[in-house]
């Protein structure tokens, strides 16, 4: 079958059903000329891992916790600037344990909200 055949059996199926065969082949485009800001699914999922991650290695799970409380406990809760903002903390956590520099000292400990 050739494009000319083709092209005749789709007019004589649109026609059967109401329809007309469109000359010009429709094709996908991207709406809008920049990106939304912030972080895509796949950027958080990465950051969630590192989180979980820094918090398994380095015993800092209950800095995951008091960063999270605001949300129950739900990292996957907080929008991309406090997500970010609790990698560093993790970072600086992780930091901290390698150096022995106390919690306290390096500002990661909250006081309790309860």
């Amino acid at each position: 079958m050739d494009q000319q055949e083709i092209r005749a059996l789709a007019r004589e199926i649109a026609a059967s059903r109401g329809g007309k065969v469109r000359a010009k082949v429709r094709h996908l485009s991207v709406v809008g000329s920049t990106v939304a800001p912030g972080l895509n699914a796949l950027q958080r999922d990465v950051v969630y891992g590192r989180i979980r991650d820094l918090g398994n290695m380095y015993w800092l799970n209950w800095l995951i916790r008091q960063e999270t409380a605001e949300v129950m406990g739900v990292m996957e809760c907080l929008s991309d600037k406090e997500l970010t903002q609790l990698l560093e903390k993790m970072e600086r956590g992780r930091e901290c344990r390698i150096e022995g520099i106390a919690f306290d000292e390096a500002g990661l400990v909250r006081e309790s909200g309860c």
